[in-house]
């Protein structure tokens, strides 16, 4: 009896290390709210250009951040300047009137 308890002892041990170290690894395999959150900002701001004064506020909040958070500052960013980007460009659209069509 005693000679099985040690042999069980290291098997139990290791078992419990494998566990420790896999089981973080498979819960973060299974969380999908970033992916479809990224996804649903790249949607909402797709028809906003990069400027110069984005890739400027960009910059300034990596370095304040000192290089950490670069996805937060990009999201801020976003934010920041794509909204009224993309009303200019629906109200210069509303305001196009559309063309005739050619007489036959």
């Amino acid at each position: 009896m005693i000679c099985s308890q040690r042999a069980l002892k290291p098997i139990l041990l290791r078992l419990a290390a494998a566990l420790c170290v896999t089981a973080p690894l498979a819960w973060a395999e299974g969380d999908p709210a970033p992916t479809y959150q990224r996804e649903l900002q790249a949607m909402r701001y797709k028809g906003c250009h990069w400027t110069d004064d984005m890739g400027k506020n960009l910059y300034e909040c990596i370095k304040r951040n000192d290089g950490f958070g670069t996805h937060w500052c990009f999201d801020e960013t976003q934010e920041k300047f794509c909204p009224a980007q993309i009303e200019a460009a629906k109200k210069a659209a509303a305001q196009s009137a559309p063309a005739d069509k050619p007489a036959n």
